[in-house]
C-alpha cells in the first residue's frame, strides 16, 4: 500500500471489529458505522474454534490472552448433558470434536475485547448510524449514512450482519429468509446448575447452556415461533412468556432464565440467506454474516470472519491497487476455506434450488405442464411415462416458480436393496418433474434408538430432521418385514417428535406409501401400518399406495409401461400435486407450538 487508504466497515460486531483491528494496525484510516447505541451490550454464548483463538492472537499482542481470560475454556475429556424437560440425564456427549481446544465466550465479551483494541489501534466507532446505500466510482466509494451524512473511501467492508445493506445492494434477491424459531438468550452467574454445558428439549423449546467464564452462565432458548413473534415481546415480556412456556420444566433450568435480568436478554428471530455468491464487487467486500450466515455454527463462522479480517487486511497492505488487493483477498479466502455454495451447508431453512440445474428443461416443461392441469381441474394429474415426449414449456404461475422438494426414506439396511432401488427411482421421477429431492437410505437412517432429546448431538440425525422440516412431500418405502414396517424406518420416524418448527410434526406435508415384497397379505397390511403412522405424525398420506416386489421394468419395445409403474407413477403424482399446492398456499396455520 504506497498511500494511506481510508476504510469504511459497515457493522460494529465481531467481524467488524476484527477487520477494524487488523487495517488500523497496517495504518489505514478506518471508520466503523454501528446501528446500536453501544456495542457489547447483549450477546449469547459461542464456541470459538482454535482458528478462532489463532486470529485472536495475531490481531493484537494482548487480545488473545484477554479473550482466554474472558471465556471457558473447554477441558480434555468436557462433556455436555443432554437432558430432557424434567432433568432426566439421557445422555453426555463429548464438547472437544475434532478441532479443540476451543474457548466458550459470550458474543459480547469477544465485541468489547475488540472494540477496545480497534479504539487503541486508532479505528473510529459511529454508533447509532447506519449505512444506508452506497456508489462505488472508479478511485472510491460513497457511503451514504442513516444520520445524513456522506463518507468518501477508498473501499467499504460490509460485516452489517445476516441482514445486510450492502449485501441486498450488491447482490438483489439475497435477501435473508425465517428459519421457523426465534432465539432468547442471556447471561447470569445466579444459578444452582453446575458449571458445564448442558441442553434440554421439549414441546416447541430447546434450551442450551454454556459456562463461559467468572461463574457465569450463557443460556439460548430456541422457540418454534412463526415471524416477528418474540422480537415484539422485547426482553422483560419474552423472559415471562419464556418462564411461562417451561411450566413442569425442570426448575434450576427454569430458575436460570428468571434470574436473569431484562437487560441482560437479547430476542432476536433466526434467518439465513445462505453463502454470497462471491464476496467481492470491485471496491465492495462482505464479510462475515454478510457473506457466510451463522446459522449452522456461529462459533466458526466468527473464527472465520476474524481469519479473513487478518487476510483482508494482509491483502490490503500487499496491493497499490485496492480492487486488486480485494480480488487477492478472494482468491485467498477460496483457498483457504473452499469458498462454501448452498449445496454444502446443512439446509437449515429451505432450500429450493437444489437439483434443479440437473433437472435441467425437462423440469421447466413439467412444471408448466402440472401447474396448468391443477389451474384448470383441481386434481391431480397423472405423472406423464418417462419415455413420453412433454409438452411445449408454457408460462409459469407464480406458485410453479419452484418444484416442490420431495424426501424418500428407505427401510431396509443392505445398501443396493430392492427398498432404495425403488427409492432411487421415485426420485429420478420426482426431479424429471421440476422437484428438488433428498434420498435417505436404509443405511443413512441407522440412528440410535429414539429417546427424548438425542437428536441435536446426532449430526446424522440433525440432518435428517433438517430435510424433513424443509420437505413439501414425503415418500416412505419399507420392506415388508414380518407383515409390517421395519423397526428401521419406524425408529427414524420416532424422531419425528424432535422437529422444533411452527408446523408440529409432519403438518401438512403429502405421504406416499410404498411397500417392497413378494407376500400380498404382508404388503397390504405393511401399506395399512404406513398410512397409520403418515396419520399419527399428522400428515396427508396419499389416496394411492403402492406393493411391489421390484422397482419398475424398462418399457416394453412399443412403450407400454409395466404395472408397477403406473401405480408408483399414480402415487407420485399425487405427492407431487399436494407438494405443489403446500408451496403455493404456504404452511398451514400456526398450530401447537409455543406462541
Amino acid at each position: 500500500m504506497a498511500k494511506r487508504e481510508s476504510v469504511a466497515v459497515a457493522g460494529g460486531g465481531v467481524g467488524g471489529l476484527a477487520t477494524a483491528v487488523a487495517l488500523a494496525r497496517r495504518g489505514v484510516d478506518v471508520t466503523v458505522i454501528e446501528r446500536s447505541a453501544r456495542i457489547g451490550a447483549q450477546g449469547a454464548g459461542l464456541v470459538l474454534c482454535p482458528d478462532g483463538m489463532r486470529a485472536a492472537d495475531a490481531l493484537g499482542e494482548n487480545l488473545g490472552g484477554r479473550v482466554r481470560e474472558l471465556g471457558h475454556l473447554l477441558r480434555s475429556g468436557e462433556t455436555r448433558l443432554v437432558m430432557d424437560a424434567a432433568g432426566r440425564i439421557l445422555a453426555e456427549e463429548p464438547m472437544e470434536g475434532p478441532d479443540a481446544p476451543r474457548l466458550v465466550i459470550t458474543r459480547s465479551a469477544l465485541q468489547r475485547a475488540l472494540l477496545d483494541e480497534s479504539l487503541t489501534a486508532g479505528a473510529a466507532v459511529l454508533l447509532a448510524t447506519t449505512v444506508e446505500d452506497y456508489t462505488a466510482h472508479e478511485d472510491g466509494v460513497t457511503v451514504r449514512l442513516s444520520d445524513g451524512k456522506v463518507l468518501r473511501c477508498a473501499a467499504l467492508v460490509a460485516a452489517d450482519g445476516v441482514d445486510s445493506v450492502v449485501r441486498r445492494r450488491m447482490l438483489p434477491g439475497t435477501a435473508a429468509e425465517y428459519l421457523g424459531h426465534a432465539s432468547v438468550s442471556g447471561c447470569t452467574g445466579e444459578s444452582t446448575l453446575e458449571r458445564r454445558p448442558h441442553t434440554a428439549g421439549g414441546r416447541g423449546v430447546r434450551l442450551s447452556v454454556l459456562p463461559v467464564g467468572g461463574g457465569l452462565l450463557c443460556w439460548t432458548a430456541r422457540i418454534a415461533s412463526p415471524p416477528g413473534v418474540w422480537p415484539a415481546k422485547g426482553p422483560a415480556r419474552a423472559r415471562a412468556d419464556l418462564i411461562a412456556a417451561l411450566t413442569g420444566w425442570y426448575p434450576p433450568l427454569v430458575d436460570l432464565i428468571r434470574n436473569t435480568g431484562p437487560q441482560d436478554i437479547a430476542v432476536a428471530d433466526a434467518r439465513d440467506c445462505g453463502p454470497a455468491p462471491r464476496r467481492v464487487d470491485g471496491r465492495v467486500v462482505l464479510l462475515g454474516d454478510a457473506a457466510c450466515p451463522a446459522a449452522p455454527s456461529p462459533g466458526r463462522v466468527v473464527g472465520t470472519a476474524m481469519a479473513d479480517a487478518l487476510a483482508l487486511a494482509d491483502a490490503v497492505a500487499a496491493h497499490d491497487d485496492v480492487p486488486r488487493a480485494l480480488a487477492a483477498f478472494q482468491r485467498e479466502h477460496r483457498e483457504r476455506t473452499g469458498a462454501p455454495t448452498p449445496t454444502t451447508r446443512g439446509r437449515s431453512a429451505p432450500d429450493r434450488t437444489r437439483g434443479r440445474d440437473a433437472a435441467g428443461e425437462r423440469a421447466a416443461r413439467a412444471d408448466a405442464v402440472v401447474s396448468a392441469t391443477v389451474g384448470a381441474s383441481g386434481s391431480p394429474p397423472p405423472l406423464p411415462h418417462v419415455a413420453r415426449k412433454a409438452a411445449d414449456p408454457a408460462p409459469k404461475s407464480p406458485s410453479s416458480a419452484h418444484g416442490p422438494h420431495i424426501v424418500l426414506v428407505g427401510g431396509s439396511l443392505h445398501r443396493g436393496s430392492t427398498c432404495d432401488r425403488v427409492a432411487q427411482w421415485c426420485a429420478l421421477r420426482c426431479a424429471e418433474q421440476g422437484a428438488t429431492v433428498r434420498v435417505f437410505a436404509g443405511a443413512d437412517i441407522d440412528f440410535p434408538a429414539y429417546r427424548p432429546g438425542l437428536a441435536p448431538t446426532h449430526p446424522e440425525v440433525g440432518n435428517f430432521l433438517s430435510e424433513l422440516r424443509c420437505a413439501d412431500g414425503i415418500v416412505l418405502v419399507s420392506p415388508t418385514y414380518h407383515g409390517t414396517v421395519s423397526g428401521l424406518l419406524k425408529n427414524a420416524l420416532d424422531y419425528v417428535n424432535d422437529l422444533d418448527e411452527p408446523v408440529p410434526y409432519l403438518e401438512g406435508r403429502a405421504i406416499g406409501c410404498v411397500a417392497v415384497g413378494a407376500a400380498a397379505e404382508g404388503a397390504a397390511s405393511t401399506l395399512a401400518t404406513l398410512r397409520t403412522i403418515g396419520h399419527a405424525v399428522r400428515g396427508w398420506p396419499t389416496p394411492v399406495g403402492v406393493a411391489v416386489s421390484q422397482p419398475p421394468a424398462p418399457p416394453s419395445a412399443d412403450g407400454t409401461a409395466p404395472p408397477e409403474e403406473a401405480r408408483l407413477m399414480r402415487m407420485l403424482s399425487q405427492v407431487l400435486w399436494m407438494g405443489r399446492a403446500r408451496l403455493a398456499a404456504g404452511q398451514p396455520p400456526f398450530l401447537g407450538a409455543v406462541a
